[in-house]
């Protein structure tokens, strides 16, 4: 789940640096990694 986890938050901080902030949704970062928003939720608790 760690690997996971940091994939995750890797991908979004690739995503926010290419995009912005405000223009990355979870949607997005989920369909970047071929992951589903329920897989997201179970390794990250939240947006945060």
């Amino acid at each position: 789940m760690d690997e996971l986890k940091y994939k995750i938050i890797d991908k979004a901080k690739e995503l926010f640096l290419k995009y912005g902030l405000r223009s990355v949704t979870i949607d997005d970062i989920c369909r970047d990694l071929r992951i589903s928003k329920k897989t997201f939720y179970s390794v990250l608790k939240g947006k945060e």
